[in-house]
C-alpha cells in the first residue's frame, strides 16, 4: 500500500508536538519546510519507477483528487486543523471521512522531485465528500499569486472560476461522457459547470484527470459529487495503474491535466504549438 504523507496523528498533545526538534536541512524538492519526522518531503531518496506498476482496485468510499503540492499546507492546515475540521464536523453527522495526501509512490519511495503534483484521496461516503469539499474547495484554488486561499470562497461565488481535478479510472471516463456524449453534455447543462475529461492517461498511470469549474462552489461541488457518483457501480470493478506524481518535460506525455504543464499546453493551443487529441484520433491509433 502507498504510504500517506498525512494520516494526521491527533493522539499526539500539543505539548508533545512543541518537543519535536527540527529536522535536518530539506532538500531541493523540499518547497514547504516542514517538520520532520512527521511530515517529510526529501526527494533524493527516488529510485526511479521503473519495474513497479502493480495494478489495485480503487476502493468504492475512495475518491482522489489532484492537487498542486505548493498548496499542501493550506489544505491540511497548521498542525493539521483543517483535516481535523473536517473530520469532527462528518463525526457530527456519524459519518468517518479520512483526507489524506500522498508523499511517496506505491513503491513506498518519496515522489521523485520536482513533480508538482499530489494525489488527495478523501475515504468516505458519498454524503461525507460533499461536507468534506466545503472545506477543501477554498483551500485547493490557484490565484493569480500561484498559491491556495481561504478568503472569500466558502459559501458563495466567486470572482474567478472554482476548479477540482477529479482522477478516475481510465474504464470509468466513458461512464461520464456517455454515448456521443450525452451524459457529460446533461451534467454540463444541470450543473452550469465547465466539465473536461482528458483524452490522455495521466503520466505512466491507468487514471484520467476530470476538470471542472464553475463560478459557485455549492455547484462545483454538486458537479464533483455527480461525477464520482455517475461511475460509483464500475469504479472498483477493474484493477488499475494508480498515478504516482513524477517529474517531466512539459509535452512529454501530452495533455493529461497535470500541473506541470497545464499553463504551457494552455498557452501551446492557444498559439497553434500543440493540437488537442481527439477521442476519435485516440480510437483510430488503438484500431490501427
Amino acid at each position: 500500500f502507498t504510504t500517506l504523507l498525512y494520516t494526521i496523528k491527533f493522539e499526539l498533545s500539543m505539548a508533545e508536538s512543541r518537543t519535536r526538534g527540527r529536522g535536518r536541512g530539506a532538500s531541493r524538492g523540499n518547497v514547504f519546510g516542514q517538520k520532520r519526522p512527521i511530515e517529510s518531503y526529501d526527494y533524493d531518496e527516488f529510485s526511479g519507477i521503473d519495474g513497479f506498476s502493480k495494478k489495485r482496485k480503487i476502493m468504492d468510499d475512495v475518491y482522489r483528487f489532484l492537487v498542486r503540492a505548493d498548496l499542501v499546507k493550506s489544505i491540511i492546515g497548521r498542525g493539521g486543523e483543517h483535516i481535523k475540521l473536517i473530520k469532527d464536523e462528518a463525526k457530527e453527522q456519524s459519518i468517518d471521512t479520512k483526507v489524506s495526501i500522498y508523499a511517496q509512490g506505491a513503491n513506498g519511495v518519496s515522489l521523485m522531485e520536482g513533480a508538482q503534483d499530489r494525489v488527495m484521496s478523501v475515504q468516505t461516503t458519498i454524503e461525507g465528500l460533499e461536507l468534506a469539499l466545503q472545506h477543501l474547495v477554498p483551500s485547493i484554488q490557484i490565484h493569480r499569486g500561484g498559491r491556495g486561499g481561504r478568503r472569500g470562497v466558502r459559501g458563495g461565488s466567486s470572482t474567478q472560476k472554482l476548479e477540482l481535478r477529479l482522477i478516475v479510472p481510465s474504464h470509468c471516463c466513458s461512464g461520464i461522457i456517455g454515448k456521443g456524449g450525452s451524459l457529460i453534455k446533461k451534467m454540463k447543462e444541470e450543473t452550469k459547470s465547465y466539465i473536461q475529461v482528458y483524452t490522455l492517461p495521466l503520466p505512466l498511470s491507468e487514471e484520467y484527470c476530470v476538470r471542472i469549474q464553475n463560478f459557485e462552489q455549492s455547484d462545483l461541488i454538486r458537479t464533483a459529487v455527480r461525477v464520482f457518483d455517475s461511475i460509483a457501480d464500475i469504479k472498483g470493478r477493474s484493477p488499475i495503474i494508480m498515478y504516482d506524481p513524477i517529474y517531466f518535460e512539459h509535452g512529454e506525455y501530452g495533455d493529461t491535466g497535470s500541473y506541470i504543464d497545464t499553463e504551457w499546453y494552455q498557452e501551446a493551443l492557444r498559439s497553434g504549438v500543440a493540437q488537442p487529441t481527439p477521442y476519435k484520433a485516440l480510437r483510430g491509433m488503438k484500431g490501427g
